[in-house]
């Protein structure tokens, strides 16, 4: 691609994740946190493609790893971390947003900018998602933006009534897409709204959501995990934890497995809503989401340990220590699992627990967080003003035209079903 082409949500909005949360009628189930750059932790899952692994970092870098070695083969860098989100691919060309708010197209090969889009906030937490030659994903701006994978010029976009740190989920065509609103959105393919389900909380996502037999099943800060029927809104599960419940469940064979705030992560049946059994780690955010490997179950924490527990009886197989948080989904491959930590490094670890190599950012100082839960204000979206903008000389000129097809409305603070029943 010879041109590159750069559309701009203009305006300083003005408001970041951690700056706003928001109460609803009794409790409040809205968890908020700030994240300070500077640092080369690692809070996003690796990505493996053919002979290689891909690692988003906190240092604001794209690293292209061998994955039998962990070797750097180029590395990318943006104009601000990647937290949370991980690259995606299609055509030679890899896809990934940055808290620069930029969201970004790149080439597989050489690791070379071939175009960017740029939004009104950061883009945490939402790996883009590849469907009819579009790439979807999430912004703090309050926005979903569909961008023509080729040239990044804007298809739609459709506005939610908050921040969306989402990771935008397809099942037959639809698209699931969630936001600190409480809602879950389905999406068609053209951006228009089939439904929304609330919440009492934000519904953060760093992973493509769970979907088993026609449900998507997701958690919520208001202490829920839900199963919620995708043909139309209906809410078909729901299992109170102990905390929030903020890192997307799995299913195997017919048990949802998922981690809570509470310093469990639990294995809960899904037709009865029955726990089966739960285990203890050492700190709040029990883990990242899980991968099962033949009859077991792993997931990293926040105490630092990759925990591998018997996925029946949850008795502890063995577990890895690191010395940072551990918040990405661990990758599996060839008999080895690649994970990322926030002491600033990629492990390769053999399916018993062994460390084979590791593989160190630009940088051992850690980003720096803190969770915000008691700065609670009324949660309003600001007037948002959209203009086109072109850059020349460095990016073509083209037109983009910006409309939004959803205004956010919702009658009631705290609906358990669709609004479009």
């Amino acid at each position: 691609m010879d041109d590159m082409f750069m559309a701009t949500v203009s305006g300083d909005m003005g408001f970041e994740l951690g700056d706003f949360a928001r109460k609803p009628k009794g409790k409040k189930s809205y968890i908020t946190w700030h994240i300070e750059e500077g640092g080369g932790s690692i809070n996003s899952s690796p990505r493996i493609k053919g002979m290689y692994i891909y690692l988003a970092a906190m240092d604001g870098y794209l690293y292209k790893l061998e994955k039998e070695t962990g070797k750097e083969v180029w590395k990318f860098k943006a104009g601000g971390m990647f937290s949370d989100s991980y690259p995606v691919f299609e055509n030679g060309m890899i896809f990934l947003g940055s808290y620069d708010h930029n969201f970004y197209a790149i080439d597989e090969e050489n690791g070379t900018e071939l175009w960017r889009f740029q939004t009104g906030g950061r883009i945490d937490g939402s790996s883009g998602l590849l469907i009819g030659g579009m790439v979807v994903f999430t912004s703090k701006d309050y926005y979903v933006y569909a961008l023509d994978q080729k040239t990044g010029k804007m298809v739609w976009t459709f506005r939610t009534g908050g921040w969306s740190c989402s990771c935008p989920t397809e099942h037959e065509g639809r698209i699931l897409v969630s936001s600190s609103d409480g809602n879950m959105y389905c999406l068609s393919k053209e951006g228009k709204e089939l439904w929304r389900f609330q919440t009492g909380g934000n519904i953060f996502s760093q992973n493509r959501f769970c979907i088993h037999e026609g449900n998507v099943y997701f958690g919520s800060d208001d202490f829920n995990v839900y199963g919620v029927r995708i043909s139309d809104g209906r809410e078909t599960f729901r299992f109170k934890t102990g905390g929030y419940a903020n890192v997307v469940p799995i299913v195997h064979e017919e048990i949802l497995y998922f981690a809570s705030s509470d310093m469990t992560f639990y294995a809960v049946e899904i037709g009865t809503g029955r726990t089966i059994w739960k285990f203890k780690t050492g700190l709040e955010d029990a883990g990242s989401k899980a991968v099962i490997i033949g009859n077991n179950v792993v997931f990293g924490s926040s105490d630092g340990y990759v925990y591998c527990l018997d996925s029946k009886t949850g008795k502890e197989i063995w577990r890895y220590k690191t010395d940072g948080h551990i918040f990405g989904r661990p990758a599996v491959d060839g008999g080895k699992i690649y994970f990322g930590s926030y002491d600033c490094h990629l492990y390769c670890l053999t399916t018993e627990g062994k460390l084979l190599w590791r593989f160190q950012t630009s940088t051992l100082n850690q980003n720096k967080y803190e969770y915000e839960e008691d700065s609670v204000i009324e949660f309003k979206p600001p007037e948002i003003t959209e203009t086109v903008e072109e850059e020349k000389g460095k990016y073509s000129s083209h037109e983009a035209s910006v409309t939004h097809e959803s205004t956010y409305s919702v009658k009631s603070e705290y609906v358990f079903k669709s609004e479009y029943a």
